[in-house]
């Protein structure tokens, strides 16, 4: 009883003073603003670029209703200043030395307020080569760093008995329920292994990326991205194409992208540049890409024939749907691929349809028995169309498909396909 009575008696203590507390506003001085420097030099790329911008210095935005910061790239960017790269192991480079980037990007990069731009195949990258970079600002300050060039001799993909080496136009088949990709590089100059898998074709898609201070990895196909979303997202999807992406950087591209800023105190962040914070590291890279799909578990699943015309285009392609977890309702991913068509120019500019060889991935959803899929295009002079596949599956027999484009008003009817599985 004696103790309940002295945790109350302090409780109303504690209460009292804090009700007599009066918190007084205080403002805290703007930090002082630094140059931001980021650039990854890339030998296996024709074209450098440097970002030079200034940090925030805590004051609020003049610029902002709201005082946020705005989401432009750079943010604050630093006009006129003048960078310079030099290979410290080439005495006479013939990209020249040092070599200069300008603000001016070659052909076809649109220029960007604080993106700095060196000449096409310069400077020369060696693996093993000391490149230091050199900023001067018009406020006078000067921002420098040294990166060594990585190197690797080749990077392969192993799937089972499968084993390829990487190149940008390789197209390898993967089984997520049943497959493990093996990824080894044989490395002479680097210190991280970054593996960067996303769907072809899908520019805004951040897909998942693996770090590794080894010169191989393995990635199960039925792997989960945890970091992606709350409940993870599967790395890997059936029915959909992907690139990847092995990537070997030098050890201040390994420090920047384990270390990070504390928001509170600033440390933390393992920065190696002088007058400066940021990146300048270095890495080569190559892709592959993979074709994915999974084991067959649901009658819908499966490879179906598409035939017919549309608007006078013979029509002859396969249909390859594959669920993630089916269920009665449940998404799908689809390879299209053989004979399909397309708009294109006509006599006096005129939009028609054409005969075209299709490989591609679609999305789509069965409602129950009852299919739907949307199809993107291209037409001349850039617009995106979108047509749409709908019907009601049969099993084990054919049944139609209509296809239709969409349009602002609804879907404009353009023919109807035989689905028949394989």
């Amino acid at each position: 009883m004696v103790r309940r009575r002295a945790v109350a008696a302090a409780a109303a203590l504690m209460v009292f003073v804090i009700g007599g507390c009066e918190l007084e506003d205080v403002t805290i001085p703007g930090g002082d603003p630094v140059v931001i420097v980021h650039a990854v030099m890339r030998p296996d790329l024709p074209n450098q670029f440097v970002v030079v911008e200034r940090s925030f210095d805590g004051i609020v935005d003049p610029t902002s209703e709201t005082g946020a910061i705005p989401p432009n790239f750079p943010r604050l960017p630093i006009a006129g200043a003048v960078i310079e790269v030099e290979n410290l192991d080439l005495p006479v480079d013939p990209c020249g030395t040092p070599v200069l980037f300008d603000a001016r990007p070659p052909l076809p990069y649109v220029q960007v307020p604080g993106v700095y731009w060196g000449p096409t195949d310069c400077p020369t990258m060696r693996a093993g080569d000391r490149l230091e970079l050199t900023v001067r600002t018009t406020d006078g300050e000067t921002v420098t760093g040294v990166t060594r060039i990585p190197g690797m001799t080749e990077a392969a993909l192993v799937i089972g008995a499968d084993s390829i080496v990487l190149a940008g136009d390789t197209v390898l088949g993967f089984n997520r329920d049943r497959d493990t990709l093996r990824i080894r590089v044989a490395a002479t100059v680097g210190r991280l292994l970054q593996v960067g898998i996303r769907r072809d074709g899908i520019i805004d898609d951040d897909g998942t990326t693996v770090f590794a201070d080894t010169t191989a990895v393995a990635i199960p196909g039925d792997a989960i991205d945890l970091f992606f979303t709350r409940d993870g997202s599967d790395v890997f999807l059936g029915g959909r194409q992907y690139v990847v992406s092995v990537a070997l950087s030098d050890s201040n591209y390994y420090d920047f992208a384990r270390s990070r800023s504390n928001p509170f105190t600033g440390s933390g962040f393992i920065n190696h540049l002088t007058g400066g914070v940021g990146l300048f590291g270095s890495a080569v890279a190559a892709t592959a890409r993979l074709a994915v799909v999974s084991e067959i578990d649901d009658p819908r699943e499966g490879i179906y024939r598409l035939t017919g015309q549309v608007e006078g285009v013979d029509v002859d392609a396969t249909l390859g749907v594959y669920f993630t977890r089916p269920l009665e309702s449940a998404d799908f991913s689809a390879f299209l691929t053989g004979s399909w068509f397309a708009r294109g120019s006509g006599p006096e500019g005129a939009l028609i349809h054409v005969a075209r060889s299709v490989r591609k991935s679609i999305d789509g959803r069965f409602d129950r028995d009852s299919l739907f899929a949307t199809i993107q295009d291209t037409v001349p002079g850039g617009q995106i169309v979108t047509y749409v596949l709908s019907g009601t599956h049969a099993p084990a027999a054919s049944f139609p498909l209509l296809l239709g484009e969409q349009g602002v008003t609804g879907v404009r009817p353009l023919s109807t396909l035989t689905a028949e599985p394989r």
